[in-house]
């Protein structure tokens, strides 16, 4: 994942990096793997260019934004020319007219991996051995775009249980098959992060636990659908200051974007209540 913000994410491994989020605008669902050879050829003509060729402003045309280029002699390292870390600390964006989105913006999975611990990002990144540039900013492809949707929390407690231990993308997913789940993890990394505690990570090595689970998360989100029936002028969601993993839950899960404050700390201790029960039931703790 790639932060404008923080541009350390640029480079996660030797020559790769990840440019999923650029250009700022582009068709839903795009993926550059899919379309290699036309991206590479564009990618030299930008860097070509950028080397040879004017410093005016220039808007961005298309879908295509003409400061993306390589970032090395060896063509394996895609990223903005812009960026003030190529440019010796001078943020040279405003030349595009998506500036100052580029420099605001980052992805969801970016912000999860800066709120991991320093050390376990390592462990982590273990899951992306041998992805290219391409690879690595492809969302079917990179399986970390998946994982960093479970949050922080969840990910430091797995890491620290392994010890060191390094695991692959195929040695973690044999190991850990809770997470060759189809559910989607920012919908269901509440109710998760409140039933795994770092005593017991390993119930996510057991595939009984994950059928329980996705089995609980349908139950759930079904008796909060029929029980609740927002006003159209209710505050958004995600607006509410409340924990952002449960506004996802109540989003993404549930289907709720709008609803009132009081309701969605009524439906949060409803909530609680049950994964506590289900903690019980289950015997997670």
């Amino acid at each position: 994942m790639i932060s404008n913000s923080t541009p350390t994410l640029c480079f996660p491994g030797t020559g790769r990096s990840c440019f999923a989020c650029c250009p700022p605008i582009r068709p839903a669902g795009y993926e550059h793997i899919q379309y290699q050879n036309m991206v590479k050829r564009t990618l030299r003509e930008n860097t070509f260019d950028y080397n040879t060729k004017g410093k005016g402003v220039l808007p961005i045309t298309g879908f295509s934004c003409w400061a993306l280029g390589y970032l090395d002699k060896d063509f394996s390292l895609v990223g903005c020319l812009l960026h003030p870390v190529r440019n010796e600390g001078v943020d040279l964006r405003f030349r595009i007219d998506y500036g100052e989105k580029c420099a605001r913006e980052s992805c969801p999975e970016a912000r999860a991996f800066l709120e991991l611990g320093i050390n376990k990002r390592g462990f982590w990144l273990h899951l992306t051995d041998g992805l290219d540039s391409f690879s690595y900013s492809s969302r079917k492809v990179n399986p970390l775009f998946k994982m960093m949707g479970w949050g922080a929390d969840l990910l430091n407690l797995i890491a620290v249980h392994e010890k060191g231990r390094v695991l692959t993308s195929e040695s973690f997913f044999k190991a850990y098959p809770f997470f060759s789940t189809l559910l989607s993890p920012r919908a269901n990394a509440y109710l998760l992060r409140q039933l795994v505690t770092k005593d017991n990570v390993h119930i996510l090595k057991t595939e009984s636990f994950c059928t329980r689970f996705e089995a609980f998360s349908a139950r759930l989100s079904g008796q909060l659908r029929k029980a609740s029936q927002p006003g159209s002028e209710a505050p958004y969601t995600h607006l509410l200051g409340l924990d952002t993993q449960f506004l996802d839950y109540l989003r993404l899960s549930v289907g709720m974007s709008r609803i009132d404050r009081e309701d969605a700390i009524r439906l949060k201790d409803f909530v609680d209540r049950a994964v506590q029960k289900f903690k019980v039931q289950h015997g997670t703790y």
